[in-house]
């Protein structure tokens, strides 16, 4: 009788715990690519740069849209910064997809700069490579058609140069009679 009564409750904390045990963990960690990227999506939309900051590497590497490199944690907390005071939120278009050692996709990125200019959202491809649950490489590049509506609204928000008024011919004095 005692062994029945002991396999009757066993069973089910056996199962409970290969079934919540691995789901527990898992949450915990939240190390694949998709979660990471995700995780970063929403400290960005949350203005929180820590949270951001906290899901690169310290040896990461960020090239952005404009083409500037940072290869520390600082120039990288920077342009999160950056990113946080233009107000800026990033849509996924499409799914991410592997494509060797790192995933990529378009997106589309919405920002409060670029809307004033009339061209928000951009359209831009980015990558990025997680190693460890933690973003080792990121990397963000206009599309063609976005880097030219930028730079053209950019140089029509430009304000002309005012030509600066010739110099009025130097008077020569008249000898007297």
């Amino acid at each position: 009788m005692c062994r029945v009564l002991r396999r009757v409750l066993l069973a089910p904390m056996i199962v409970l715990t290969v079934l919540v045990g691995p789901v527990a963990g898992t949450s915990a960690q939240a190390t694949d690519a998709e979660s990471v990227l995700r995780a970063r999506e929403a400290a960005l939309l949350a203005r929180s740069v820590e949270g951001v900051l906290d899901l690169f590497a310290d040896d990461a590497e960020v090239t952005t849209s404009s083409g500037r490199h940072f290869l520390d944690k600082q120039g990288i907390r920077g342009w999160i910064q950056e990113q946080v005071d233009r107000d800026q939120r990033e849509e996924v278009v499409g799914s991410r997809r592997p494509h060797g050692d790192r995933l990529v996709w378009t997106g589309r990125i919405y920002r409060t700069d670029w809307q004033n200019l009339g061209v928000s959202p951009l359209e831009v491809t980015q990558e990025a490579i997680i190693e460890e649950g933690k973003i080792k490489l990121f990397i963000t590049t206009f599309s063609q058609e976005s880097a030219a509506r930028l730079n053209a609204a950019r140089s029509a928000a430009q304000p002309s140069p005012q030509p600066t008024p010739a110099a009025a011919p130097a008077q020569v004095p008249r000898a007297l009679p």
